[in-house]
């Protein structure tokens, strides 16, 4: 009995149920954006509904991309409850002209792949619509950001605004997510993983997030307003955000010295 015991406790958990995806997947994409980062963006996000007439409950947020269906739960806790957030394959719908109708695209899209490049490419041909997306900070460095970009014949300064959290974000895996194929965090026995700092990339019209509305509410470009709650940096250009956000091919990111990349290492092993 004793031995029996013993074989019982030492036995597996049973393996969590993995949901099916009507494309395909990679377990390493999969991680929820935490409430932090859907709560830095209250201000915007009703800035927007206010321009466009609407209430929190009303405004229409689409997240083309399904992980677990926890940007429903999060959003709607903060009154944001008509989201769009459903298992099914985004580019197939832009094919067949089957994206739903929304006010707001809010994302944090897969990071492997070319998934940032095809919704970047999507953002920038609807450029009536506004949209904030949560990407890795090395993203405006990319050949394809520019690219995106110019094909609305804009500068980058014109076309996305950005807002740097005062630390990295972190991300929690579904449960379901493989330990042996999701994010390397889960191997060392962590619940959540930052693997890049990401910030929020935003663009709308001028009258819906007027440059001065952003500065008053975030502080002057390329600086941070201490007493605002979400402790976010506003930057109006790439040249602006925080060199501890810049991406790591930015030419004007200046270099920390040995001890301080030494203790950056150790704080970012943690997290990863």
């Amino acid at each position: 009995d004793r031995l029996a015991s013993k074989m019982i406790t030492k036995e597996k958990p049973e393996a969590k149920h993995h949901p099916a995806f009507p494309f395909q997947v990679d377990d390493a994409d999969h991680c929820e954006t935490p409430i932090r980062a859907y709560r830095d963006l209250e201000p915007v996000l009703d800035r927007i509904a206010k321009s466009l007439g609407k209430s929190r409950c009303s405004l229409r947020i689409y997240d083309p991309y399904y992980c677990d269906g926890g940007v429903k739960v999060k959003l709607a806790s903060m009154g944001f409850s008509n989201v769009i957030n459903e298992n099914v394959d985004f580019y197939e719908d832009i094919s067949n002209d089957r994206v739903p109708k929304y006010d707001i695209l809010v994302t944090n899209p897969p990071y492997s792949g070319v998934h940032m490049e095809r919704l970047l490419s999507f953002v920038c041909t609807r450029e009536q619509k506004p949209s904030l997306l949560l990407l890795p900070h090395f993203v405006y460095t990319k050949e394809y950001y520019e690219r995106s970009i110019q094909q609305q014949n804009a500068p980058e300064s014109r076309f996305f605004d950005f807002l740097i959290p005062s630390d990295r974000y972190t991300y929690i895996p579904p449960a379901w997510v493989d330990e042996t194929k999701g994010s390397k965090a889960l191997l060392r026995g962590k619940a959540k993983t930052a693997p890049f700092p990401s910030i929020w990339y935003c663009h709308a019209n001028n009258n819906m997030l007027p440059s001065k509305w952003l500065e008053d509410t975030f502080g002057p470009s390329g600086s941070i307003r201490p007493k605002h709650p979400s402790k976010l940096r506003y930057a109006n250009c790439s040249n602006h955000i925080p060199n501890d956000f810049k991406g790591e091919f930015d030419i004007t990111k200046k270099r920390p010295n040995p001890r301080a990349r030494k203790r950056a290492a150790k704080k970012r092993k943690g997290m990863v």
